[in-house]
């Protein structure tokens, strides 16, 4: 069914202009572009709370500023998790990893998956990177890996306290994983969890890396709406966050966040 739906999406919405969303599972929905530049993955995870429509604004802001320039394609939102931790484990993991895995087969020529993953989403993440590549992972065979590149944007490790962890045999069947942060000069404070991106950056040796973004022009007063520079580079609330604001509301003053996507350029 799944791949089905891939084909009846891709053959109906390929030669439009502009994003069409299509619901897979909860909390998935999936869009095809018109680009003809490739034909990449980019999986965009929303952060604690955020709505559906939240993350595919989101993710259609991302793709018009830079994801569009790397041969995207292919573009999957998943919703922000309803609990800090992902304890419920609400969304459709098992969808998304079957559809993932049927684009690449279907379609053959996937050079990129790209998954962005902004707070508590990176728990999500790491579900998603656990069916596909984990010990009982469904996409193991060498056609599949050393495509998937994995952008942790402030958010956490995961273990027996809080959240998903990653599965130590994901590591070897992934190209990537960039741990990402903020510091803003102007106020001499860090994203909330730098630290905790800090220690990821240094857990995978020449597999993970630290990106810090630096900023003096956030208008930030406090960590947590640091925490949302890596969605938008100004937020609208500078003593703590505004998800749905930051999540959607952007214009020439406030900009979608790309800056740690550059690190692609050299790969």
């Amino acid at each position: 069914m799944i791949f089905f739906l891939f084909f009846f999406v891709f053959f109906n919405f390929n030669l439009q202009a502009q994003v069409h969303w299509v619901k897979l599972g909860n909390g998935l929905n999936y869009g095809v572009t018109n680009n003809q530049s490739g034909n990449d993955i980019v999986i965009v995870f929303g952060g604690w709370q955020s709505k559906q429509q939240w993350v595919n604004k989101w993710c259609e802001e991302l793709y018009k500023d830079k994801l569009k320039d790397f041969g995207i394609q292919h573009l999957l939102s998943v919703k922000g998790p309803d609990e800090v931790c992902y304890r419920t484990k609400e969304i459709d993991i098992k969808t998304l990893a079957e559809f993932v895995k049927n684009i690449i087969y279907a379609t053959y020529f996937i050079d990129k998956i790209i998954v962005i993953a902004h707070s508590s989403g990176s728990f999500v993440a790491n579900e998603f990177l656990n069916k596909m590549y984990g010990t009982n992972g469904i996409a193991k065979d060498s056609f599949y890996v050393n495509k998937l590149y994995y952008f942790n944007l402030d958010g956490g490790i995961g273990g027996d306290e809080c959240g998903v962890s990653i599965d130590t045999s994901v590591i070897r069947h992934i190209k990537k994983i960039y741990a990402i942060a903020v510091y803003d000069s102007s106020s001499n404070l860090y994203s909330a969890n730098f630290e905790t991106m800090k220690k990821l950056s240094e857990s995978y040796n020449d597999k993970s890396e630290l990106v810090l973004i630096k900023s003096n022009e956030s208008g930030c007063k406090d960590k947590w709406c640091l925490h949302d520079v890596l969605i938008i580079n100004k937020p609208y609330n500078p003593e703590k966050y505004d998800l749905e604001k930051d999540y959607q509301l952007f214009d020439e003053s406030r900009k979608v966040q790309t800056e740690y996507l550059n690190v692609l350029i050299k790969e």
